[in-house]
């Protein structure tokens, strides 16, 4: 069995190590007894991704791409993450407290454009859900029972999503040949790169028996990242840490929970303006995302930037058109930026 098990392991990081210089990035979801519920996203790009947030309204229209396109009518108003200039929708939230978050998944594969089914462009992937559903149960129901054929037509590496809605639930989600392949997770959660989820579960549990407060790896390769990244969750506190709770706003525990799921995503981070020369995957994080889906706040750790920033949902009327806010522009902002948004040019 331990032969057996060794196998897999070197086959995996095998896999894994064949990434391309797109290999980049983590998210985790952190999960406590007292209905809080944080998540953490890692951006790693070897240049500037062009962050721009945009407060996208309710009730506006979307359509998808491919030969057979569909429509909707977005149920749920949200505030977007979009990369490389607005072609990539790659983290957000909903005003119902959903998260989303996509990732680069080198196994992943597409859907031909022609496809006689209707077809979503991946890169929207992120949008449709947080338009259409209010929880993971909803959007885990709907996608099962959708005949969805994802594909590429930007082109766009192949990438995977995890989602997590306020009460802790979680599904991960994969694309092999244009399907979805849904993994549900309950509680804390991780995800990094390749290898494909069943996989890095394996050797998840491979580390986990050595005791992964002890042995955890510490490189910047995507096993490592989920390593480190899991082991860290399971020692983090679900409840008040009285040593330190003096040094948190107000002594709010959800502020300790996002100072928590911040902390592991700078440990899990490469350090900023990196050269790749010497090795392609080792990119820089960029920025670092934390949200509190009960509170729905989103902050966004900026690398180049010695300040943190954050969006607080209910302040925003999502009855109003799209605004932008560029994170990317090199200007120093700091604390709540939600009323800092301005309408989208044209």
């Amino acid at each position: 069995m331990e032969k057996k098990l060794i196998a897999l392991l070197c086959s995996a990081v095998l896999t894994a190590s064949s990434l391309s210089l797109a290999e980049a990035c983590t998210r985790i979801t952190y999960a406590t007894t007292d209905n809080v519920v944080v998540t953490g996203r890692n951006m790693d790009w070897d240049k500037d991704d062009n962050l721009k947030l945009h407060i996208m309204p309710r009730h506006a229209q979307r359509s998808s791409d491919g030969k057979h396109p569909f429509s909707w009518t977005a149920k749920y108003g949200s505030v977007m993450a979009y990369s490389f200039n607005g072609s990539v929708a790659n983290s957000g939230m909903n005003e119902k407290g959903l998260q989303a978050d996509l990732l680069y998944l080198g196994e992943g594969s597409y859907a031909d454009a022609s496809s006689a089914e209707k077809t979503l462009e991946a890169r929207k992937f992120i949008q449709y859900v947080l338009d259409n559903f209010g929880t993971v149960s909803e959007a885990e129901t709907a996608l099962k029972g959708e005949a969805l054929n994802m594909v590429n037509t930007a082109p766009t590496a192949g990438l995977h999503y995890m989602v997590t809605d306020k009460s802790g639930e979680n599904i991960i989600i994969e694309i092999f040949g244009g399907k979805l392949k849904i993994h549900p997770k309950k509680g804390n959660a991780v995800m990094t790169n390749d290898p494909n989820y069943e996989a890095m579960s394996k050797i998840y549990d491979y580390y986990r028996e050595k005791d992964l407060s002890r042995n955890m790896p510490g490189s910047p390769h995507s096993v490592d990242r989920f390593m480190r990244a899991a082991g860290w969750l399971e020692q983090l506190s679900s409840e008040k840490v009285n040593d330190f709770i003096n040094l948190v706003p107000d002594e709010d525990f959800a502020m300790q929970a996002k100072m928590s799921v911040l902390s592991v995503m700078r440990n899990v981070s490469t350090p900023f303006a990196i050269t790749t020369e010497r090795n392609p995957e080792n990119s820089t994080t960029v920025w670092r995302g934390v949200s509190d889906l009960k509170n729905q706040v989103m902050m966004f750790d900026l690398a180049g930037s010695p300040t943190t920033v954050w969006v607080d949902l209910k302040k925003i009327d999502f009855d109003e058109g799209e605004r932008v806010l560029s994170l990317s522009d090199g200007r120093i902002k700091h604390g709540d930026v939600t009323e800092q948004f301005l309408p989208v040019a044209g």
